[in-house]
């Protein structure tokens, strides 16, 4: 009964029976539906932004995240361990109006300027990303709802993994200088400001901007797949390095027989002390004894 929470219209058509048996044992709290995402949005549809950019505001086109979804004949990828922050905080920004996410209109504002750094974020690879060559005039955000085809409708042209439903305008169409994306960036404190002075030879600025540069090529799951890839390559050379290559296997546990040895002599040598003074002991009481009968007998003898 819990888990049908997540779509009221399941739970109305659960037998009677049911819910008087779970009544009956609910204050015990044998079950709940709790969970991380307690009623997932996408039981009536996955709802997703799609960025359109045009240069003449007659001629869009949509652009493409590496991770989600966006064109319908794209499969869903595979990112695990990697996190992609930028399309997984554009899922929640579709959840509600886009003034509950201040950072989309500097994020529309950076890609009207086109930042690279944010354009990264969106695509690596320069081929897949639209306005690589000169950034959109405009650019405006439209709201679908996703959900997946089945093996029926994909049809005979190319396979289509989702199938989706226009809602409603996400952002209005805004270029540079516009009114309406200036007033969003300035109610939000968001209007740019001058960069951060370092010094120099901060080495690790340096560091971080060589590394970045150095990884710019590769997609961040493929970095990261690669990182782990070494660290366990690296772990199994180390234990075959500590393996014995050959001959005859190394003596285990010498170092303690050779203590136990010494501590053994060790003990002979004092049990040898103590037996000889414990007989010089003896040969001088025999001593005092010889010497006190003497005088004894002679006493008896008179």
């Amino acid at each position: 009964v819990p888990f049908t929470y997540i779509d009221y219209e399941s739970n109305g058509k659960l037998w009677p029976g049911i819910h008087q048996m779970f009544s009956a044992v609910e204050r015990f709290q044998v079950v709940n539906s709790y969970g991380l995402f307690r009623r997932m949005t996408g039981v009536g549809g996955r709802p997703e932004v799609v960025l359109e950019g045009s240069y003449d505001k007659q001629s869009w086109t949509e652009i493409e995240f590496m991770y989600k979804p966006g064109n319908v004949s794209a499969a869903p990828a595979v990112v695990a361990p990697h996190q992609p922050r930028l399309d997984w905080q554009m899922w929640f920004a579709a959840l509600a109006h886009h003034s509950s996410s201040p950072w989309f209109a500097s994020f529309v504002h950076r890609l009207l300027q086109g930042k690279e750094d944010v354009i990264r974020l969106v695509q690596v690879d320069e081929d897949k990303y639209p306005f690589s060559a000169q950034p959109p005039v405009y650019l405006r955000a439209q709201l679908y709802k996703y959900w997946f085809t089945h093996s029926a409708e994909s049809g005979a042209g190319a396979a289509r993994w989702w199938r989706r439903q226009h809602v409603q305008e996400f952002f209005p169409t805004v270029s540079l200088g516009d009114p309406t994306l200036d007033g969003l960036l300035a109610q939000h404190g968001l209007k740019d400001k001058l960069p951060l002075k370092r010094p120099v030879d901060a080495f690790l600025p340096w560091l971080l901007s060589s590394v970045r540069q150095l990884s710019r090529p590769f997609s961040p799951h493929v970095v990261l797949w690669s990182l782990y890839l070494v660290a366990a390559t690296t772990c199994l050379l180390r234990a075959m390095a500590r393996r014995p290559r050959g001959g005859a296997p190394p003596t285990r546990h010498k170092a303690p027989k050779q203590q136990r040895g010494d501590q053994g002599e060790k003990n002979g040598q004092l049990r040898r002390k103590e037996g000889r003074e414990a007989e010089e002991k003896g040969e001088g009481r025999t001593r005092g004894a010889a010497d006190g009968e003497g005088p004894r007998g002679t006493k008896r003898r008179k």
